[in-house]
């Protein structure tokens, strides 16, 4: 991973631990199926990533599947940085 994708890996572990109080086990767990993430806290997640990250996450096209890991979600909003 780039150094810019070190970043938001840290940043995005330290929102979840700040807002949703959660440690995944690693990068690539999957977040939903381990029971981290339920539907609330998703939603909050969510909106944590646009205060933190200044992005404007497109609700009616997003794909959970993106979201489903730590890596996963830096991954995408990364990209949504460079866009």
């Amino acid at each position: 991973m780039n150094p810019a994708g070190d970043e938001s890996v840290n940043r995005i572990e330290g929102l979840m631990k700040d807002v949703l109080a959660i440690t995944p086990d690693g990068l690539d767990e999957d977040l939903i199926e381990s029971g981290l993430l339920d539907s609330m806290a998703l939603v909050e997640l969510l909106f944590a990533i646009e205060q933190e990250f200044a992005v404007e996450l497109p609700l009616e096209d997003l794909d959970v599947d993106l979201l489903r890991s730590v890596r996963g979600i830096a991954s995408y909003v990364n990209k949504l940085r460079t866009d």
